[in-house]
């Protein structure tokens, strides 16, 4: 049987071998198909679009990349021309580059020419929040100046403040603001508003978080959605804010009527936020007791800020406060139980300040019964209740006694925290002085009374009389957040959030900011007249006058040429050539300018036909009235060719036969300036802060 079996298997194995050969013989078995696979090329493009792999025969459609004063030439291949059309279409036979050629357009003296404009930059708010969440019952009037994203409108509001987390595996920043709704010289917010960022270059608005009207205790009187900050602990999101106390409510009945912290609680950061039925922070706990004068208003407990410390060592996490004017005080509070029916937000927990004297475990720290206690008092002389510094409930910390003149604390702290030689730093940023300035005081401590003096930060800026920061970080670097009034109609009670980037030495320094027009994505631009000397303006630092004046703003500063070696700041020749004002009816925008300072953010280049004088100020008129349509005018020029095509000229708007002009080392409007005295050479910068220029006199000319 088995040999049998190797017979019949040797057969079959025959028969297989058999039956390949007869199928090869027939049909070419075990090779490639009668037909090869289709050729594929390369095709490679200089300066323009369209290249890749195509089969043999396909067609390649190729599109020069044309630069801004850039006109198309031809298409060539090894130098010789193949087409002068663009977009240029043939067949792919083979390997091929095909390079784009383009020149230089030219222009003749007096066309119109369009200079490459600067976009973005600061502020990055100052937009509506979109008709999505905006409640109309809410709308306080009819012409408070909210928008609800209409083009050409604008929503200003201040004292910002940031939190950054992580949002399904994306840092994203949310940014909060005091909604200003004034059109007068004093305060009016009704609300707090919320943007949010995932790249710090580009914002858009989440929502109104919570409404003043939402406050149980605050007086109503007051519009005063001051400033706050939100921060996460214990897997919720806890909204610290400030406004006026109301007598007449049960909460605060005893209170002076000033202004207290208060508290909100959401479970998103981007609301809404529920707040309390009573304040975080009393009024009457911060009375001035080295005040004489008691009896008037005081404006202790504004403007809260707060930092978690992670690990103390322990393993706790510690939650502080900061707030104040004036006076700086600091405290630390907890989460604790409540009971949800009755504090107003449906939340079963609550912050509470701790009572240290009583705490030994900061795992477990007591805290504050308030309708039984009062806090006791540290720090500064005449705010000392106690000898022994673990009673210490609220400290007033000293940013002011080792301080220079005019770098004292006067309101809005804002805490920060960096690892400097393996240690942890804090920083106590603030407004300092009137008006203010921005300073910061460091300490290796955060519950400390007396903190080292850092440096000045900012100056005063150009268009308002206050200023906030919000330091925060976010992917490898470190920025600040501040405000300042340069939107139009901008001003002290008109503000809008600004930001700008902090660089740190190495023993933790922070170098000095400059407030600017381009932030972290506009491009500055230098402006030189036919002579080689930049146009640039007077060196000023903010105020310019007696700081009571109610005349102050908005500020008028001298346009100079002076050469580069003279100037006090070099940054006084820097300029952002932005998108005009006003353009007339049916005219190309493209060929009209505005032109601001780059480091007064909110002051431009403004002229007057009647007096030829040339100044840089604000667009500081209400948008409703027919007087700032003509402020409007008179900070737009038409821009047109230079002598004998080259550079540009700057056309009054108001009348066509004035230019702004270089008359005897002087600027001026005029209709009596040669063509090359009313000549001027532009360079730009290649992209946001690349400190690279590049010539920018004009492209897309007009026949």
């Amino acid at each position: 049987m088995t040999g049998g079996r190797k017979f019949l298997q040797r057969l079959f194995a025959l028969g297989l071998l058999l039956s390949c050969v007869f199928v090869f013989a027939l049909t070419g078995c075990g090779t490639k198909e009668d037909s090869p696979d289709t050729a594929s090329y390369t095709v490679t493009v200089i300066g323009g679009t369209g290249g890749g792999e195509y089969e043999e025969g396909a067609d390649c459609t190729v599109t020069a990349t044309l630069l801004e004063g850039e006109v198309f030439v031809e298409w060539t291949v090894n130098g010789e021309r193949v087409s002068t059309q663009n977009p240029y279409t043939f067949q792919v036979r083979e390997n091929v580059t095909v390079t784009a050629v383009t020149q230089k357009q030219e222009a003749e003296e007096g066309d119109a020419v369009s200079l490459k404009k600067s976009t973005g930059g600061n502020p990055i708010g100052g937009f509506g929040i979109g008709d999505n969440s905006y409640d109309a019952s809410k709308d306080t009037t009819s012409d408070d100046l909210w928008q609800k994203g209409e083009k050409d409108f604008y929503t200003y509001g201040g004292d910002p403040s940031v939190f950054v987390t992580d949002v399904n595996g994306v840092e994203t920043a949310y940014m909060y603001v005091g909604h200003d709704v004034s059109q007068t010289g004093s305060y009016n917010m009704p609300e707090w508003i919320c943007y949010s960022s995932t790249d710090l270059l580009s914002w858009k608005t989440e929502s109104i978080i919570m409404d003043i009207r939402d406050v149980p205790w605050t007086n109503t009187a007051y519009d005063s959605a001051w400033a706050a900050q939100v921060i996460e602990y214990k897997g919720y999101y806890w909204f610290l804010f400030c406004c006026w106390s109301n007598t007449g409510y049960a909460a605060t009945a005893g209170e002076n009527g000033d202004q207290c912290i208060g508290l909100a609680v959401s479970d998103s950061p981007t609301g809404p936020f529920k707040c309390y039925n009573e304040p975080l922070i009393y009024s009457s706990w911060t009375d001035n007791r080295d005040d004489e004068t008691t009896g008037m208003p005081r404006w202790n407990d504004i403007d809260p800020t707060a930092y978690i410390i992670d690990d103390n060592g322990d393993g706790a996490e510690e939650f502080y406060v900061a707030w104040g004017n004036s006076n700086l005080f600091m405290a630390q509070v907890e989460m604790t139980e409540s009971d949800g029916k009755t504090n107003g937000t449906g939340c079963d927990v609550i912050l509470e300040v701790v009572d240290r004297s009583a705490t030994s475990d900061t795992k477990n720290p007591v805290t504050i019964d308030r309708k039984t206690q009062t806090p006791c008092y540290g720090g500064d002389t005449n705010y000392k209740d106690s000898a022994i510094e673990s009673d210490w409930d609220i400290i007033k910390l000293d940013c002011w006694r080792s301080n220079p003149t005019g770098n004292t604390f006067t309101e809005a702290p804002y805490i920060y925290a960096r690892e400097v030689n393996g240690r942890t730093q804090y920083y106590m940023i603030y407004a300092a002085g009137w008006r203010e300035a921005l300073a910061y005081s460091v300490s290796d401590n955060l519950w400390n009374v007396h903190w080292t003096y850092g440096n000045r930060l900012m100056d005063p800026t150009a268009t308002s009389n206050t200023n906030h920061p919000a330091v925060f970080d976010f992917g490898d670097s470190t920025y600040m957040i501040y405000h300042n009034g340069s939107l139009p109609y901008g001003s002290g009670y008109r503000r809008v959030a600004c930001i700008a980037e902090l660089e740190f030495d190495f023993e933790g320094w922070i170098s000095y900011v400059a407030e600017t027009s381009a932030g972290l994505t506009g491009v500055i631009s230098k402006i030189t007249d036919s002579f080689g000397v930049p146009v640039s303006h007077r060196n000023y630092t903010n105020p310019q006058a007696d700081p009571d004046s109610s005349a102050l703003y908005p500020l008028q500063v001298d346009l100079l040429l002076w050469d580069a070696a003279d100037l006090d700041d070099p940054d006084d020749m820097l300029w952002e050539i932005e998108e005009a004002k006003y353009v007339p009816d049916s005219e190309d925008a493209s060929f009209y300018v505005s032109i601001q300072s780059y480091n007064k953010a909110g002051l431009y280049i403004s002229y007057d036909v009647q007096t030829g004088k040339v100044c840089l100020t604000q667009d500081a008129l209400d948008p409703a009235t027919a007087e700032a349509v003509a402020v409007k005018e008179s900070m737009t020029f038409m821009t047109v060719a230079g002598k004998d095509g080259k550079g540009v000229m700057f056309r009054c708007v108001s009348d066509a036969n004035f230019y702004l002009a270089s008359i005897d080392g002087a600027l001026a409007v005029t209709d009596q300036a040669t063509p090359e005295q009313r000549t001027f050479y532009v360079q730009t910068e290649t992209r946001n802060r690349s400190g690279e220029f590049a010539e920018n006199n004009g492209v897309a000319v007009v026949d």
